[in-house]
């Protein structure tokens, strides 16, 4: 994830390599202005929406990794909104097959039914009002899974 990544780089910056006295001079002046470059892009990250949803649907990370990390609240609650925004405009009204996420006894039957992306079309499918409205909320007061940061997707497909 791009977040924690540039959180880890500019942490490893900030808290070791620019006050290390060990390191030559120049070389400090470089991490400055290394720090200076992932800064201008890592605030990049505020002006799109994807990176704040992708952080908040990550199973691994929710809103719990902006927490342990001390970001502010007004924005953790706003990175919330947001999710919950794009939520109820864009899937609250998708229909929802029961059988997504159970394994199928047929393995190239599910192949073939998973590339048909016609299938999954959401303009397509019925409006089920009866489905969980709160779907999200019952997401996120979860705590966080368990599991490698490469398997969200993987993580996804299953549930």
């Amino acid at each position: 994830m791009v977040i924690p990544a540039m959180d880890y780089i500019d942490e490893i910056f900030t808290m070791t390599m620019l006050d290390d006295m060990r390191l030559d001079p120049s070389i400090r002046a470089a991490v400055g202005l290394a720090k200076r470059t992932l800064n201008k892009y890592y605030s990049l990250t505020d002006m799109s929406d994807l990176y704040h949803i992708a952080m908040v649907l990550h199973p691994h990370h929710k809103l719990e990794y902006f927490r342990q990390v001390k970001w502010e609240a007004d924005w953790i609650k706003m990175a919330g909104e947001l999710v919950h925004c794009n939520y109820d405009s864009l899937y609250v009204s998708c229909d929802i097959h029961e059988d997504v996420g159970s394994p199928s006894s047929d393995g190239e039957e599910r192949k073939d039914r998973l590339n048909n992306i016609f299938d999954r079309l959401p303009s397509l499918s019925k409006i089920n009002s009866s489905h969980m409205l709160d779907e999200l909320d019952a997401y996120l007061a979860t705590g966080v899974e368990d599991i490698d940061v490469g398997d969200a997707i993987q993580w996804w497909d299953d549930h």
